[in-house]
């Protein structure tokens, strides 16, 4: 059996990915040869009939699981970036998909990372036990080297994601909204949501009124209790809380995108998969996926604003996806090995 050890994934992307995985997976010829490890929190998808357990989120029942089931399997993947606690004899794949885990020991003294740094360590104690890192994009495995958890041979790219979700039958592009952009996303600090929404106040003060539609809930009160000001101001401002990505993304032109940290642009790659335009910030994780229609500095509210000001002026090109879906050949890896 082949164990693919999914504990602490439970919500957000890196939960729509699994959920993809499994679907394909247990769609492949040898699906029979695979067992899963999951979290309680994780919503299993139908297509998972058997073939899985369920124990709760705690290193210590990890260790137990581990302990138990030693020599149980002929190969590991681990799909929440921490090895196993015990040594296999079988090889060992580890995916590493929080780029934030990596940044940690550059700013272990900073009291936001404080926790994350927490993480790494344990990752760290942990590193003997994995043979391979797998990543998705290059400047993943470049994130990989600068802490020293691998070489470059024990780094394996495999971008993978739901490449059919967002094609097919959509709003052309003509007849969607002139002036509005969406950003779909939680709102974690690496999101950038107060840059973005000082860029729609620097919008409103020069007497532009472009629409913007976002998705932050009740984890962020200081955020939701701003965008009630700037909406009782007559700026353009509409929060979904949560909706399905492809309601915007099928709707609306322009995808503007103020995220500062992504290990995988994921929803970049959605919206031109919908047909939206993308305005993106100047990073490394965006050329990794995506040749944006338009880019900016993500920490300049007047650069974001003169970026959207220029799509809604200017016949901005057409973005295109660079990276390719690899989901077939990670679950070849995992069966032939490496």
């Amino acid at each position: 059996m082949i164990l693919v050890d999914a504990l602490f994934i439970n919500k957000g992307g890196g939960a729509v990915l699994l959920q993809y995985l499994i679907e394909k997976i247990m769609a492949h010829p040898e699906s029979s040869r695979f067992y899963f490890l999951l979290d309680p929190r994780f919503e299993i998808p139908k297509v998972l009939k058997s073939q899985y357990e369920v124990i709760p989120n705690k290193l210590s029942d990890r260790i137990k699981f581990y302990k138990k089931h030693k020599n149980d399997y002929e190969s590991v993947f681990c799909f929440a970036n921490t090895p196993p606690p015990v040594r296999m004899k079988v090889p060992v794949y580890t995916y590493s998909h929080n780029q934030k885990l990596l940044e940690a020991p550059r700013k272990k003294f900073d009291p936001k990372f404080r926790r994350l740094y927490l993480k790494y360590l344990v990752i760290k104690w942990y590193n003997k036990n994995t043979d391979y890192y797998i990543v998705q994009t290059p400047h993943m495995v470049k994130e990989l080297l600068g802490v020293g958890l691998k070489d470059a041979a024990h780094c394996l790219s495999y971008p993978f994601y739901n490449t059919e979700k967002y094609k097919g039958a959509h709003t052309p592009f003509e007849q969607r909204p002139t002036d509005d952009f969406a950003f779909v996303s939680t709102p974690s600090p690496q999101k950038n949501y107060p840059t973005l929404l000082d860029a729609w106040e620097y919008l409103h003060e020069q007497g532009h009124h472009p629409g913007l539609h976002i998705t932050i809930d009740e984890t962020a009160p200081d955020l939701l209790a701003r965008i009630k000001n700037m909406q009782e101001r007559g700026i353009k401002i509409h929060n979904y809380s949560y909706i399905d990505p492809a309601t915007l993304y099928f709707k609306y032109r322009y995808l503007v995108c103020p995220s500062i940290m992504e290990s995988f642009g994921l929803p970049l790659i959605e919206a031109v998969d919908s047909g939206m335009k993308v305005l993106a910030p100047d990073l490394p994780y965006v050329y990794d996926v995506i040749k944006p229609s338009y880019t900016f500095n993500a920490m300049d509210k007047k650069s974001i604003a003169n970026a959207v000001l220029h799509a809604l002026t200017t016949q901005i090109p057409n973005p295109q996806v660079v990276t390719h879906n690899q989901v077939d050949g990670l679950i070849r890896l995992l069966i032939e090995g490496k």
